[in-house]
Formats: structure tokens, C-alpha cells, sequence
């Protein structure tokens, strides 16, 4: 160990120019890179599996003879499920056309015209886009037309390379998680702005709140406009039978024989009947409304989306002291491994030969 030591103290000037030499480079990415910012939003969600025939809403139900059922376990998409819907792709590009305004207050547009020409970039990002921005000035020396709108069709089932380029940053850029335990969804958006950042979290959390109660009450909703329907059709024709009662009486009040007699118990069970059905109606419709606000879930913000005050990358005297660190680690391990490995080569050559 001592001996390993002593080397090492040898050579402290080889391990102080390696680590100088890293720290250089350490700089240049450090400049070549912007700083970044997180900004988070946590919701819980109602918690599933309640049995409606055990709620107030199933007792109701069952006072008029209905049996809706339970929903325990029914729900297809489920919390752990919701990164796989933010993940999708009809969601990422639903996500481009979000109006967004930078900290400065010198743009507000949407996120698509925000990344391709508001967005905060290095000595370096610019370099690597002047091809592309060479190649937009050729084109549009002939052509009137602005070359990127501010928020192009974004066809999922059709992508170009350039799209879907574009799909897996913002993908790399949203972070969800969710508890297996709680069911607390936590979701986070990094962005170079952030203003940006916290307003792309706080939209991407409602979308997909937005997503959820769609699938969540479009059964039930599909059934309470049937039912809405059949209440109306119902309706009408209950005033019509009314109205048939009513001129029939009136047209024969003094009229007294065995066809009026009949044909007046006719109209009045007709009526009776269809006053029955107009009730049953209203009872069944008057429950599928109550059906959709059960299903319609709730979700409770336990932390808003908030504009982050500080940078969540890593700073660029940290990166500096990181890679002359690890500058340092390499030239000690070159020191202690070199003799070792020169001799480990020799041997080799020696039994080729």
C-alpha cells in the first residue's frame, strides 16, 4: 500500500496536469450546455373500487328496481397505466400545440414554434444548426410561405424523421411516476425555461385528468343520452295520448253509449299505460345522471405546478470539479496499472513470437 502511495507522490505532477487538462474540457461543456429547470405537480386521485351497490346512489336504485351494479375492479385504465398514456404518442403530439410564454415575456406562442425558435441554445447548438438553417434561407429564397408554422399537423400514425425527433425529446422530457402504494401520480417537466417548464406540467397534468374522466364516464354518459332520448320520446307521446283523451272527452261529454264508453276506457288506459312508461323514464334517467357524477373522477392537486426558482441541472462549477476529479482518478489508476500492463503485453508478444 505504501509502495502504491510513493508512486503515486512520484508522479503528482502527471496526476496534476491530467486533471487540468480534464478540467479544460470540463469548462468547454459546461458552457456548452444551458441550464435547466424541473417543475413538478402531484395529484391524487379518487381511489377506486367502491361498490355502487353499496352507495347511496345503488340504494336509489334499487327503490325503483334497478341493479347497476358494481364497479369494483371494472376500470380498464388505472393509475399505474397513466405513464402509459402520457407516453403514448396521439398525447406527445397533442402536446405541441400549448401555448407557452418564456420568462422574459418575450414570446408567447405555442411549444412546437417555442423549441424550434425561442428556445434558449449554446455556441454549440447553434453550430450544429446551421446546416439546417442554411438550407431553410436557400428555400426561402423561393418561396413566399413561412417555413415552420406554429403548430403543424402531427399526424401519430405518420411522422416524419424531423417529427418524431421532436416526439422523443419532449417524451425525454416529462418524467411520471406513481405511487404503487398511495396511487399519487408525481409529474415533472424539464425545460430550459421555467415558465415554460411549470406551464407544460401543469397542462400535461389536466390533459391527462381530461383523458381519464372521458374514458371513465363515456359509457355512462353514452347510456344517459339513450335514456335522455327515450325520456323525451316518451314525453311526446304521453302529451299526444293526453291530448287524444282529452278531445275525445270533451267532444262527447254528453254523449252516453257503449261505444263512447269504450273507446273512452280505451284512450284512458292508453294513457295510463304511457303515463307509467313517461315515469320510468324520468326515474332511469334521473339515475343515469347521478351514474355519470359517480363515475366522474376526482383528482386533488397536493402540489401545484409552480414556476422553479432554482436550476434543477448541474451547475457548471460542479461539472468543472467533477471532470478534473475524474482526471485525477485516471491518472492514478494509469500510474498503478501501466508497469503491471506493459508487462502483461510483453509476456504476450514473447509467446507469439
Amino acid at each position: 500500500m505504501l509502495k502504491m502511495v510513493g508512486r503515486i507522490v512520484e508522479r503528482w505532477k502527471f496526476v496534476l496536469v491530467v486533471a487540468l487538462c480534464f478540467a479544460v474540457f470540463g469548462v468547454i461543456i459546461a458552457f456548452s450546455t444551458v441550464k435547466e429547470y424541473t417543475a413538478e405537480v402531484v395529484v391524487a386521485p379518487e381511489a377506486s373500487g367502491s361498490s355502487l351497490a353499496s352507495s347511496g346512489l345503488g340504494s336509489l336504485a334499487s327503490m325503483v328496481g334497478m341493479d347497476l351494479g358494481t364497479t369494483t375492479g371494472s376500470d380498464a385504465i388505472y393509475p399505474m397505466l397513466y405513464p402509459d398514456i402520457v407516453n403514448s404518442l396521439p398525447f406527445l403530439t397533442s402536446l405541441f400545440d400549448v401555448r407557452v410564454e418564456d420568462m422574459d415575456g418575450t414570446c408567447d406562442t405555442t411549444y412546437y414554434a417555442y423549441i424550434r425558435h425561442y428556445r434558449p441554445r449554446t455556441w454549440l447548438d447553434n453550430a450544429k444548426s446551421l446546416p439546417g438553417k442554411a438550407k431553410n434561407w436557400v428555400v426561402g429564397l423561393f418561396s413566399s410561405s413561412p417555413m415552420v408554422p406554429l403548430a403543424p399537423d402531427f399526424d401519430p400514425y405518420n411522422l416524419s424523421k424531423q417529427q418524431m425527433r421532436l416526439v422523443k425529446k419532449l417524451n425525454s422530457a416529462i418524467n411520471i411516476f406513481v405511487d404503487k402504494k398511495t396511487d399519487v401520480i408525481t409529474l415533472s417537466f424539464t425545460e430550459k425555461d421555467p415558465r415554460v417548464a411549470a406551464a407544460m406540467a401543469d397542462t400535461i397534468m389536466n390533459r391527462l385528468q381530461q383523458e381519464v374522466t372521458q374514458y371513465r364516464i363515456k359509457k355512462a354518459m353514452d347510456d344517459c343520452r339513450y335514456i335522455e332520448k327515450m325520456y323525451l320520446e316518451s314525453k311526446d307521446s304521453l302529451d299526444a295520448s293526453q291530448q287524444r283523451y282529452a278531445d275525445f272527452v270533451s267532444s262527447n261529454r254528453n254523449v252516453v253509449n257503449e261505444y263512447v264508453i269504450i273507446e273512452k276506457e280505451k284512450l284512458e288506459t292508453d294513457k295510463e299505460l304511457k303515463t307509467a312508461l313517461h315515469t320510468q323514464w324520468a326515474q332511469q334517467l334521473m339515475l343515469a345522471k347521478a351514474k355519470v357524477q359517480e363515475k366522474t373522477p376526482v383528482f386533488v392537486t397536493l402540489k401545484p405546478a409552480t414556476i422553479p426558482a432554482e436550476p434543477s441541472s448541474m451547475g457548471r462549477m460542479v461539472k468543472t470539479v467533477l471532470f478534473a476529479f475524474l482526471g485525477a482518478v485516471f491518472a492514478i489508476l494509469y500510474i498503478l496499472t501501466k508497469d503491471s500492463a506493459m508487462s502483461a503485453w510483453r509476456k504476450i508478444r514473447r509467446k507469439s513470437e
